[in-house]
């Protein structure tokens, strides 16, 4: 009974101090997910407001334009280099906006022909601008009526930074005549963004969707015309407020709807939380006095309880055990902490391995590519008859040396693409592709080898597949590894085919099918590990690393897809490759920007 009393008393006050840590860490978790999310409102309100003056204070200068543009299409004098009339439009269209700098006429000589600052302007040739170069350049959809936002330059004359808005000037006829363009100054922004007393750890920063700084609060002059570091690119699908939080900050990320160009505003998680941490403090002072209290009250009625014989002895008996059950426990904790030190051990050595075979296949693939591109170099200029004419023989064997050189060099280069993708260096280039085209690319490298073996070779594609927004080297390296292991492995008189069909899910299919020799079905999974080769006695015929089908299995993987083989011995391979259907531009009209 006085055993079960005193037992009784100690849970009593762990409950009560457990209780009352509980409450604490309850208090400190809700402060930490308020600041938070009111670091997360703070954000978002502010890009939202920010986005809007941005759209609002370029809309008012494309309207500007938009006007300037319409009566400059109908004034005698337009073509003509300074005039009183022009100069006086531009100053009063330029002063209904206090963003525009300076308000320009360029002609389609790229020279400049009016000024709103000066009735006779210099002779300054801006055909090296972007604002002109769009225009002048762009092909027949670019060129539609429409505002072109360019990247912030540095005037020749003033060295200051601005941002050239302009609109394409066109004769009667539709030819090139010319861009009126307001140069409109970025730090405008940037005054905007500090009159807000910005709390600490904030920052604003204004930028292109291709990531060039705008305008940014603070260390504007540092960073404007450079690349937004640290910040994720965005797109018209930003529109709507897009929120992150990585790296140590909280970041809402908003496009205008109209224009190309983004807001976003970011603070530091740490600058947030800092009241919270010294809330920690207080926190952990309390519950440690407040568990001291309760621990010694209850301390003190436990020891007078075990004051009693009785419970004397029970808890000396109690003690005896737990000793035993202690040693026992620490001998097992011992053995367990040696098994996994050995086992840390041995990952750690298998890692360096790896790490060391990674390293020296990749020097190795530098080191040799530099003689093999000499070998080559040479090769091809004694066949080009650089040295003086080859004999009949000669000619064939310095063919077959150059050949044979690029062979090896394209070995080698599959090898350092496979390293890189391996240690996770590989980066994706990626851009909009047209895929019949870089099919019939493809087609055309491997066309002499299938005629030297009169392989049939035939292309199937639909009558309109949308374009593919993906890595070209990388497109082209996984369908020529496909189509080279289909001439190599198809005998004489064989037939091989490239199709491409979309799937029911938006995806985009390529398929390269051979009638060679096919591969067993308990080999399909072995000839996608790297360096393999189905050892028997039909494959061993063919000269390679073994890298071709892993290499295309870890590019397509790369970029979201997946690799599917299907063989059967003596009958053919047919090898597909689907591209995710995030990737495909239908109708000119992009999805979203895939993630790698």
């Amino acid at each position: 009974m006085i055993s079960r009393l005193r037992w009784g008393v100690g849970a009593f006050g762990a409950v009560l101090i457990l209780g009352f840590v509980v409450m604490i860490g309850e208090n400190l978790r809700r402060e930490h997910a308020a600041l938070l999310q009111g670091a997360r409102d703070q954000t978002h309100g502010l890009s939202l407001l920010l986005e809007r003056h941005a759209s609002s204070s370029l809309a008012l200068v494309d309207k500007i334009l938009a006007g300037t543009a319409e009566v400059l299409s109908i004034h005698p004098d337009a073509a003509s280099r300074g005039g009183g009339g022009i100069h006086a439009l531009l100053r009063r269209q330029a002063a209904q906006a206090p963003l525009i700098r300076t308000l320009i006429v360029v002609g389609a000589d790229g020279r400049v022909l009016h000024s709103s600052t000066d009735p006779d302007p210099p002779t300054l040739d801006l055909s090296d601008r972007d604002y002109v170069a769009h225009h002048r350049n762009g092909d027949a959809e670019e060129r539609q009526p429409g505002t072109f936002l360019g990247h912030p330059a540095l005037g020749r004359s003033s060295q200051a930074w601005f941002v050239g808005m302009s609109r394409r000037l066109e004769t009667p006829d539709g030819r090139f005549a010319g861009v009126v363009a307001a140069l409109v100054e970025p730090s405008a922004f940037r005054d905007v963004y500090r009159d807000l007393n910005l709390p600490a750890g904030m920052e604003v920063t204004l930028f292109r969707h291709d990531g060039t700084v705008l305008a940014r609060q603070p260390d504007h002059e540092a960073s404007v015309g450079r690349p937004a570091a640290g910040l994720p690119l965005s797109g018209p699908g930003d529109a709507g407020g897009r929120t992150l939080e990585e790296d140590g900050l909280i970041l809402n990320l908003r496009s205008s709807p109209t224009l190309p160009l983004s807001v976003a505003v970011s603070m530091k998680r740490e600058a947030v939380l800092a009241p919270w941490y010294g809330s920690i403090m207080n926190g952990a002072f309390i519950a440690l006095l407040g568990g001291l209290l309760l621990g010694e009250l209850t301390w003190l009625l436990a020891r007078e309880i075990g004051r009693r014989e009785r419970m004397l002895s029970d808890l000396q008996a109690s003690e005896t055990a737990l000793r035993e059950s202690q040693k026992r426990l620490t001998e097992d904790i011992a053995a367990r902490h040696r098994v996994e030190a050995e086992l840390i051990a041995a990952t750690r050595a298998s890692d360096a391995a790896n790490r060391a075979k990674t390293q020296f296949l990749a020097n190795m693939s530098h080191e040799l590519r530099t003689p093999l591109n000499a070998i080559i170099g040479f090769s091809e200029a004694l066949e080009a008859g650089i040295f003086g004419r080859l004999a009949a023989k000669q000619a064939e064997y310095v063919g077959d040396i150059r050949r044979a050189g690029l062979h090896l060099l394209s070995l080698i280069n599959d090898i350092l693409d496979s390293t890189k993708i391996e240690s996770g260096k590989y980066v994706l280039r990626e851009r909009i592709l047209t895929v019949p085209d870089l099919v019939t690319e493809c087609v055309r490298q491997v066309e002499p080898l299938a005629a030297e073996k009169r392989i049939a070779l035939a292309i199937r594609l639909p009558g309109a597949l949308p374009d593919l927004y993906a890595d070209e080297r990388a497109f082209k390296q996984i369908l020529l590894n496909l189509l080279s292991n289909a001439v190599k492995f198809t005998p004489p008189d064989g037939r091989m085919e490239v199709s491409a069909a979309l799937a029911e899910d938006g995806s985009l299919a390529l398929a390269v099918a051979d009638s060679g020799i096919g591969i067993a079905r308990e080999d399909l999974t072995r000839v996608l590990e790297p360096f393999h080769q189905v050892d028997n006695s039909h494959t061993r015929r063919y000269s390679g690393t073994g890298l071709g089908l892993p290499l295309v299995k870890s590019l397509i993987e790369l970029h979201g897809g997946s690799l599917v083989l299907e063989s059967r011995l003596g009958q053919g391979t047919t090898a597909t490759v689907t591209y995710p259907a995030p990737r495909l531009y239908v109708a000119r009209t992009p999805a979203l920007k895939p993630v790698s």
